[in-house]
C-alpha cells in the first residue's frame, strides 16, 4: 500500500482588498470565498482541498485564505447591539495561525497602486516568520507593473491577474516548485502494518489510550482540555496471528467547534488533525463516556470517513458510567450514528487500562480491510450473484444492467462498475450494492467507495453500420419505385 502523506499547506496574505479571495476562487474553480470591493470582507481564515494540476503537476494541497493585514477596528453588531471591536488583532491572529502551519506563503500585492508601505511591513514580518515566500502582484494586466516590487526583496515577483486569468499558469508551476518534496512513497525501513489515528474532542482521554497501548507515558497527559497541541507519531511493536511489525499510532488534538477555534494554536491543531486523518488506514473516535456523543463527535467521524478511514468508536471512561447511565448512552448512541454504516462500538477505559488491547486489535484488522486488495473475477462473481439476488430498476422499461468491475485503489477501496445506464441507477439500488459488497468481503466499519461508469458497447459501431446500410437500402428501393 502506497504511504499517504500528508498534505502541504499554502496560506494567501496580502493588504486588505489586493485580490486574495479573488484569487483563491480563481484557483480552486469556485466561488468560495466572499469577494468584495470594500477591505476588511475576509475576516475568518477560510482553507479547503485543492488539486494543483497543470502541465505534469498533481498534487493536493491545503489552499488557506486569510483577513487582510492592516485593517483598522470596524464596528460590529453583537446580539442585536452595535459594538465595536478591534476585527485587525483578530486578523493578525489568524494570519499568524496560517503562517505556523504553513509550507508556502503567497503574499499577494496590488499591481494597480504599487509598493505601499503596508506591502514593505508586511514583507518585512514575513522574512522574519518564513523561509518559503512567493511574491504574487495581482491585477497586473501589464505585466511590467510587477518590475516595482523587486524592491520588497522576495525575489522574482509573478504577475497574474485572478480577475482576468492572466498568468497563473506560471504561478501554479512556480507554486509546485516550492512544495517540500511529495510525501506519498514509503519511507526508508518497515512500512507500518497499520496507521491508526486516535481522534476527538478535548479531555476525552487520547493521549492516556496510547500511553496504555505503548505501557509507558509516551504522551504528555494532563486533566487541563487542549494538552495536545501537534498530530504525534509513535510507533508501536504489534503482533497477531496474521504477522507482525509496527503500528504507527498518531495522536491528534482535541477538535472543537469551528466557531470556538479562536486563538492561533486551536486553528492549528484543527489542520494538523485533518492532515492526520489524510495518512490514516483507521481512525478510532474517542467519546467520553461522561460527556455523551456531540454533534462535533459526528462531524468528526464524517471527516475520517471523507478521508478514507475506516472507522471505529470506542466509548472512553465507562468506569464513571453505572448501568442506566450506559444503557441511556448506548442508546444515544445508536440514534445519533445510524446513519453510519456498520460502526463498531468498544466500550473502554484508558485509564485503567480495560478494553483497550482488544480496542487495538479490532483497529489493526479495520485498518487491514481498508488496505484490501480483490482479484477482478471475484469482485465480478460478488456483482453477477448481487443482481442474480435482486436486479436494478428498468428505465422507463429499459434494462439496467451492470456488465462488470474492477478495483481502482485501496485505502479506502474504490471499486468501478461499468453499467449500461448508469444515470438511470436509483440511489437505493447503489446502497443496495455497498451493503452486499459489506457482507460478502466483511468490510464492516470501511467507507467502501462504488464508482458507476458507462461501459463501451463493442457491438455499437456495427450496429449503427447495419442502420445505415438498411436506411441507404430503403432509399434506393423508393427510387426505384
Amino acid at each position: 500500500m502506497a504511504h499517504r502523506g500528508r498534505l502541504p499547506v499554502v496560506a494567501i496574505v496580502g493588504r486588505p482588498n489586493v485580490g486574495k479571495s479573488t484569487l483563491f476562487n480563481r484557483l480552486i474553480g469556485e466561488r468560495k470565498a466572499i469577494v468584495g470591493d470594500r477591505p476588511g470582507v475576509t475576516i475568518d481564515r477560510l482553507e479547503t482541498e485543492w488539486l494543483l494540476r497543470d502541465s505534469g503537476i498533481h498534487r493536493h494541497v491545503t489552499l488557506v485564505d486569510t483577513g487582510g493585514i492592516g485593517l483598522s477596528a470596524a464596528p460590529l453588531q453583537v446580539d442585536g447591539r452595535a459594538g465595536h471591536v478591534d476585527l485587525q488583532s483578530a486578523i493578525d491572529l489568524q494570519v499568524e495561525a496560517a503562517l505556523e502551519v504553513a509550507d508556502v506563503v503567497m503574499l499577494i500585492a496590488d499591481g494597480s497602486s504599487g509598493v505601499t508601505p503596508l506591502d514593505e511591513m508586511i514583507a518585512n514580518r514575513l522574512r522574519r516568520q518564513h523561509e518559503n515566500i512567493l511574491l504574487v502582484v495581482n491585477k497586473a494586466e501589464n505585466p511590467d507593473t510587477a518590475n516595482d516590487f523587486y524592491t520588497l526583496g522576495l525575489g522574482e515577483p509573478l504577475a497574474v491577474s485572478a480577475l482576468h486569468n492572466q498568468g497563473l499558469h506560471q504561478l501554479r508551476e512556480t507554486l509546485a516548485a516550492a512544495l517540500p518534496q511529495d510525501e506519498g512513497g514509503e519511507e526508508e525501513g518497515e512500512a507500518p502494518l497499520a496507521r491508526l489515528a486516535v481522534i476527538g474532542r478535548p479531555n476525552a482521554g487520547k493521549s492516556t489510550l496510547i500511553n496504555a497501548w505503548l505501557g509507558r507515558d509516551r504522551m504528555v497527559v494532563s486533566p487541563t482540555p487542549g494538552t495536545t497541541r501537534d498530530a504525534v507519531d509513535v510507533d508501536l511493536e504489534y503482533k497477531d496471528p496474521q504477522g507482525e511489525g509496527i503500528v504507527r499510532l498518531i495522536d491528534t488534538a482535541g477538535q472543537r467547534r469551528h466557531s470556538r477555534i479562536n486563538d492561533a494554536i486551536e486553528f492549528i491543531a484543527r489542520i494538523k488533525a485533518q492532515q492526520a486523518f489524510s495518512r490514516a488506514d483507521a481512525a478510532i473516535m474517542l467519546i467520553d463516556g461522561e460527556a455523551g456523543i456531540s454533534d462535533q463527535d459526528m462531524r468528526l467521524m464524517t471527516l475520517a470517513h471523507d478521508k478514507g478511514c475506516a472507522l471505529l468508536v470506542a466509548v472512553n471512561k465507562v468506569d464513571l458510567l453505572d448501568k442506566e447511565a450506559w444503557k441511556l448512552l448506548a442508546e444515544r448512541l445508536d440514534f445519533r450514528m445510524r446513519g453510519l454504516t456498520d460502526v463498531s462500538v468498544i466500550r473502554i477505559s484508558a485509564k485503567q487500562g480495560r478494553g483497550t488491547h482488544g480496542l487495538l486489535r479490532q483497529a489493526v484488522s479495520a485498518a487491514r480491510r481498508n488496505q484490501s486488495t480483490f482479484a477482478t473475477g471475484e469482485l465480478n462473481r460478488w456483482l453477477e450473484d448481487a443482481q442474480l439476488r435482486q436486479s436494478a430498476p428498468s428505465d422507463n422499461g429499459a434494462v439496467v444492467r451492470m456488465k462488470y468491475c474492477t478495483q481502482v485503489s485501496s485505502s479506502p477501496p474504490v471499486i468501478r462498475v461499468f453499467c449500461n445506464r448508469p444515470k438511470a441507477l436509483r440511489s437505493a439500488y447503489r446502497k443496495y450494492l455497498e451493503r452486499e459488497f459489506r457482507v460478502c468481503f466483511k468490510m464492516t466499519g470501511v467507507p467502501v467507495r462504488l464508482l458507476f461508469d458507462a461501459s463501451d458497447n463493442p457491438y455499437a459501431d456495427k450496429k449503427e453500420g447495419k442502420r445505415a446500410s438498411s436506411r441507404e437500402d430503403s432509399r434506393g428501393d423508393k427510387r426505384h419505385r
